[in-house]
């Protein structure tokens, strides 16, 4: 792990996968770490990818941890531009990413009206959705996602036990290391809407990237598969959803990490219709 100098910010910054193999950025969920996924993205490195993976969101040691949703996008189009600028990825390198950073992945479909070209790929999974569940619902419930994990509920138990031992008191601690804003970060992401998306756009459909989303049916926070598809072709042209109906959390691909990495190769590579 190294630092991503951000608009003046250092920005810890994990990269797995050789120099020469081919670039992809992975965008973590809130309250996790890139490292917390380190079993999925070894296995996207054991496919021939080399990960770049800023830790962004609930860093409570930046500045201005983001406090909504487009402070979330803001910081990751940032992040994007510092890796193009320091020379570990090009414009149009794929962009994967989970929960809120499955929605941020998203986007960054609009970063063709700005500096640099859209990325060629982007493919989210379990992605942020509109959803009307209290605060203190989505709290209850990531509890209940964990017990799932070591129970063996969500998939594979030992590995969901190896991520919890590894991870789990990062997560809690990135939940309330700062109570106040997290718990105002949590409502502004109950409150994303595909409209707002779409003005973030600024009403211009992109013809380019191929926006492709992985949903566990089981999701513990989001539900709504049919919206999201909905929502997403006010924005991509090329956009489709593939539902996996036997994962039921949330977070699958922490015990599913070689499904993960199958799934994500076979988006990446595949051609649009």
């Amino acid at each position: 792990m190294h630092a991503l100098n951000v608009r003046g910010e250092a920005i810890a910054h994990t990269s797995l996968g050789s120099s020469d193999a081919r670039p992809l950025v992975f965008l973590h969920g809130y309250a996790r770490h890139p490292l917390d996924y380190r079993l999925g993205l070894e296995a996207l490195v054991a496919c021939g990818w080399r990960v770049e993976a800023p830790f962004l969101f609930a860093n409570h040691r930046l500045r201005r941890p983001p406090k909504s949703f487009w402070d979330c996008a803001a910081l990751g189009w940032r992040a994007r531009e510092a890796l193009i600028a320091a020379g570990r990825i090009d414009a149009t390198t794929p962009v994967v990413g989970h929960s809120t950073g499955g929605a941020v992945a998203l986007a960054l479909g609009a970063a063709g009206g700005g500096q640099h070209a859209a990325p060629s790929h982007i493919v989210a999974v379990n992605p942020v959705q509109p959803s009307r569940r209290r605060v203190l619902t989505f709290i209850l419930r990531s509890g209940w996602m964990n017990t799932k994990l070591a129970c063996g509920l969500a998939g594979d138990g030992r590995i969901g036990r190896q991520v919890l031992r590894e991870s789990g008191a990062r997560f809690y601690a990135n939940w309330f290391r700062d109570p106040c804003r997290g718990l105002a970060l949590i409502e502004g992401l109950r409150g994303y809407r595909y409209d707002a998306l779409a003005r973030w756009f600024s009403g211009e459909v992109n013809p380019t990237t191929q926006a492709r989303v992985l949903y566990g049916r089981g999701d513990e926070f989001y539900g709504d598969v049919q919206g999201l598809e909905d929502g997403l072709t006010r924005v991509f042209r090329d956009v489709a959803v593939r539902e996996l109906s036997d994962e039921n959390s949330h977070e699958w691909l922490l015990v599913r990490p070689q499904r993960f990495a199958d799934e994500v190769e076979a988006l990446l590579l595949s051609k649009a219709a």
